[in-house]
């Protein structure tokens, strides 16, 4: 066992404290519980997810994978291919439910688009099916990861480069399309790539990949100070790519240095619940997970397969095949880390 200090943000207050917690130098072993079909692009192609939840048949849900060298795939929970959209490079995606744009409730993913320089705005229907709905340009070079914030009944949009520059908009759908309006602008020090935002509590989290995970206020008023949840030091490792929120109790976070994941509270002081790693299943017939990009989580139940909720994970190397994504339950990264019960839900 190594005994580790973490700095504890208090968000908004400048306060920071030094807690000592202990987590076990080895990750926790698990399997996947599915895969999806490999992307259309061979060589470093799968990036991002998100996950589509079907409230009226949660069985009938969608995980939306990039496939950076060509467009976005669209995958049911068994990992079939459903529908493929060959709209160019797309890095990252995020999606929200329910936001109110024009009259009606719509369900929206957006994508950071490196061919166009810009945002990529899909719709999906009641029925999980895809649609683009535009491109929102952005006066950023070599745009790279985004995430999505839903503030009251807007959607607002942190995207960053890979210099280190991040903007923050709100993100509007006008007849002639997507329509972004800049409200605040930062800078970090070096490459960043995956950030989250939680919507209850007003928290953004970013990933610095070579230096760990701050936590700063989302809210477009608030200001752009930021204090480091975690490190990338042992038991993580640079570079630190993909973060995901389960609810508002858990922080996912890939250390790709190291091919782990590691579970934080989402709340402060932002504790080290453990790490954990996804190794070969043979009898399954599902490979191990390794030099991941993106990660996504959802708390929603999906019925049978996955009722505590559903992780992906990008797998960067799925050899001999080309790079998929891979699925497991929740429940079991809880189970495996002695986490029991949570107490938020989507």
């Amino acid at each position: 066992m190594i005994a580790r200090g973490w700095l504890l943000p208090a968000l908004g207050l400048g306060l920071a404290a030094l807690l000592v917690t202990t987590v076990s130098s080895e990750p926790t072993v698990l399997v996947a519980q599915g895969e999806t079909t490999p992307v259309e692009s061979a060589g470093d192609a799968a990036d991002d997810s998100a996950i589509w939840f079907n409230a009226s048949h949660p069985g009938d849900s969608r995980v939306l994978g990039t496939d950076k060298q060509r467009g976005l795939e669209v995958y049911d929970l068994k990992g079939q291919r459903v529908q493929s959209l060959p709209v160019g490079r797309l890095n990252n995606i995020d999606l929200r439910q329910g936001v109110p744009m024009q009259g009606r409730h719509r369900d929206l993913a957006v994508a950071t688009h490196r061919d166009e320089g810009g945002l990529m705005v899909f719709e999906i229907g009641r029925d999980g099916r895809v649609v683009p709905v535009g491109l929102a340009r952005m006066e950023l070079e070599k745009i790279y990861g985004t995430c999505l914030y839903r503030h009251g009944d807007e959607l607002h949009v942190f995207t960053n480069t890979m210099d280190g520059r991040y903007q923050h908009h709100r993100l509007e759908l006008a007849d002639a399309g997507p329509e972004i309006t800049l409200l605040r602008e930062f800078r970090l020090d070096s490459q960043p790539e995956g950030c989250v935002a939680d919507d209850r509590t007003e928290r953004l989290f970013i990933g610095e990949e070579d230096v760990g995970v701050w936590v700063m206020a989302a809210a477009p008023e608030a200001a752009t100070t930021r204090e480091l949840v975690v490190r990338a030091e042992p038991p993580l490792a640079a570079d630190i790519e993909g973060l995901a929120l389960y609810g508002s109790d858990f922080l996912l976070v890939s250390s790709q240095g190291n091919h782990r994941f590691a579970v934080l509270d989402a709340r402060p002081p932002y504790r080290l619940q453990g790490t954990f790693r996804v190794d070969a299943d043979p009898v399954a017939g599902f490979g191990d997970v390794r030099d991941t990009d993106g990660v996504a989580v959802s708390a929603h139940g999906f019925g049978s397969d996955f009722p505590q909720g559903l992780v992906v994970l990008q797998d960067g190397r799925n050899a001999p095949e080309n790079q998929n994504f891979k699925y497991l339950h929740w429940g079991r990264v809880l189970e495996a880390l002695g986490l029991g019960e949570t107490t938020d839900r989507e």
